[in-house]
């Protein structure tokens, strides 16, 4: 028996199928295009009684229309930080057939200025992005009632 046929017939070997489909026409996903469109997307997502409690890391997944096909929550965690793998953040983009992304967390301090690890882990978005074909547009940090843009305050370059 040849090897191709071997690896076609064995049931030891599970076979991986992707699908993606949806409800509605891509048109009447928001379109998101700057920071203040990403803000309010990102807000409709996420548990408002959480913001000022722990830290949380959230991807918003575009189409080349930039519309907003969806979104997952990567992390939750304390009070001071999250857990971010930015492997995660690209098997859901993947596997949501996104173009690019957009990725928000939160400090629950209300603290708006980004941390080192913040800048340093927006980098490693960014550069795995490039490698993959998936473009990051923009980190958004949150607080309560505020946030601030990576691109707009030219922290992320492009």
């Amino acid at each position: 028996m040849d090897l191709e046929h071997a690896i076609e017939t064995s049931p030891s070997l599970s076979e991986i199928k992707l699908s993606y489909k949806t409800e509605r026409p891509a048109s009447t996903f928001p379109k998101v295009t700057s920071p203040d469109e990403a803000e309010k997307v990102l807000r409709q997502v996420w548990d408002s009684d959480l913001i000022q409690l722990r830290e949380e890391f959230i991807v918003l997944l575009l189409n080349n229309a930039k519309r907003c096909i969806g979104w997952s929550k990567i992390s939750s965690g304390g009070g001071t930080a999250t857990i971010v793998d930015p492997s995660a953040i690209f098997q859901v983009a993947l596997l949501g057939n996104a173009t690019s992304i957009i990725v928000g967390h939160n400090h629950p301090s209300g603290n708006l200025d980004p941390s080192k690890s913040d800048k340093t882990l927006t980098e490693r978005i960014k550069k795995s992005g490039d490698m993959l074909g998936v473009t990051l547009e923009d980190h958004l940090l949150l607080s309560a009632h505020d946030y601030l843009s990576f691109r707009a305050e030219g922290i992320m370059n492009k």
